[in-house]
């Protein structure tokens, strides 16, 4: 399976579990995570928080038990930014309360004209991808005037 049929499908299901179809893309408010199976894994909605700065556009996004292997991030004009992480396994042992569940977590963002996708970078640490995007330089110049 290739990373836009993943994409696809993944876009497709979430459609289905909002109820709302034709085709329209949907921004997804939090009301918690939903999880629906894609294949034999739940496909959970993270939290994601999205500060500008003078600098660039800051991104936070909760993906509890992600690591850095388990982390794709893509990017590309058409689509804007999209991730998915998968979630490592629990430890083994009694489980004494859990407040999230094992799983892949994918978001879809469409990303303002006046930031760079193409030079965006990410890190994750304990659970919280961060994706930094810097803003396009904005080129001016003073075009000189002749006689003539």
């Amino acid at each position: 399976m290739t990373w836009n049929d993943v994409v696809s499908n993944v876009k497709e299901k979430i459609r289905r579990g909002l109820g709302r179809g034709g085709g329209h893309e949907i921004q997804v408010a939090q009301q918690g995570t939903r999880l629906e199976p894609l294949g034999e894994v739940p496909l959970g909605t993270p939290s994601v928080d999205v500060y500008e700065n003078d600098k660039e556009l800051l991104i936070h996004a909760d993906v509890p038990g992600g690591t850095r292997e388990g982390a794709t991030v893509a990017w590309d004009e058409a689509r804007g930014l999209t991730f998915v992480v998968k979630s490592q396994a629990l430890p083994s042992g009694t489980l004494w309360a859990s407040e999230y569940k094992p799983c892949e977590w994918y978001r879809a963002l469409e990303l303002p004209e006046h930031v760079d996708g193409s030079k965006a970078t990410c890190t994750i640490k304990d659970g919280v991808l961060t994706i930094r995007v810097p803003k396009r330089a904005v080129a001016s110049k003073l075009i000189p005037v002749k006689a003539g």
